[in-house]
C-alpha cells in the first residue's frame, strides 16, 4: 500500500503517537474487553477483529469514507456534516464530543503543516459553524480527497491504521511476541482489504440520511 493515504498516516502518527486515525474508536472497546477478561488469547483477539471490528471498518467506516468522497465531488458541506455526525454517533459511548473534536483538529493541523497547499476550508467551516465536530475518519477522508488519493487506498490506509493500533495494544496486554504481532497485523490488514474489495459495491447508500440542500463548499 505505497499510497499517499498510508504515507500521511505513517508520518502523522510518527509526529503524534497518540493520534491513531483508524484505531481510536476501536481501542476503547478492545481495552474494555481485555480488562473484563473477555479477550485473553490470540484466538479471542482474532475473533474480535473478525467481528465486530471488520463489520465497523468495512461496512460502516468504509461506506462513510466513500460517501465523503461523493459529497466532496458535489462540494456538499451539509452532507459531509451528516456523515460526520453518523460517525460520531457510533463512537459517542466511548468518547466525549470534545475528545473527538481535539483529535480531528490535531489531524487537520498536522495535515496542513505537511501539505500547506491543501484546501481544508470545508472542514474548518464545519467546525466553525458547529455543524459537526469533524471526526478523525472525516478528516482523513477529506485530506486524502484533497491529496488525490483513490477511494480504495484511503479506506485501506484507514483500516491498516485501525488493525495495527489494536494489535499493538493487544500484543502488550496478551504478551504476544513482536514477530507474531507483526504477522497478525499483516494477515488482518489483508483480510480487511479482501472484504472491502468483495463488498464495497454492494454497501447500502442510504446510511447517512441524504437530503437535497443548497449549502455547498466554497472553492
Amino acid at each position: 500500500m505505497n499510497d499517499k493515504s498510508t504515507k500521511l498516516l505513517d508520518y502523522v502518527q510518527t509526529l503524534d503517537n497518540d493520534l491513531s486515525v483508524g484505531g481510536f474508536s476501536h481501542v476503547f472497546d478492545l481495552q474494555t474487553r481485555i480488562a473484563e477478561g473477555r479477550i485473553q488469547s490470540q484466538e479471542e483477539l482474532e475473533g474480535f477483529i473478525l467481528h465486530p471490528m471488520m463489520n465497523r471498518l468495512v461496512r460502516q467506516d468504509g461506506a462513510a469514507i466513500l460517501a465523503i468522497y461523493a459529497a466532496a465531488d458535489q462540494r456538499d458541506i451539509r452532507q459531509i456534516a451528516r456523515i460526520d455526525r453518523y460517525i460520531l454517533g457510533r463512537i459517542a459511548a466511548h468518547e466525549n464530543d470534545e475528545g473527538v473534536r481535539q483529535r480531528g483538529r490535531r489531524l487537520l493541523k498536522l495535515a496542513q503543516a505537511l501539505y500547506p497547499w491543501l484546501n481544508l476550508k470545508a472542514l474548518d467551516e464545519l467546525a466553525q459553524k458547529e455543524l459537526s465536530p469533524v471526526c478523525l475518519a472525516t478528516a482523513h477522508a477529506y485530506v486524502n480527497y484533497q491529496l488525490g488519493s483513490s477511494r480504495d487506498h484511503t479506506v485501506y490506509g484507514y483500516m491498516q491504521s485501525a488493525v495495527c493500533t489494536c494489535i499493538q495494544l493487544a500484543a502488550r496486554s496478551l504478551s504476544i511476541p513482536p514477530h507474531d504481532a507483526k504477522a497478525l497485523a499483516g494477515k488482518w490488514t489483508a483480510e480487511m482489504e479482501h472484504a472491502w474489495t468483495a463488498e464495497k459495491d454492494s454497501l447500502p447508500t442510504d446510511l447517512f440520511n441524504i437530503q437535497e440542500n443548497d449549502s455547498h463548499i466554497a472553492s
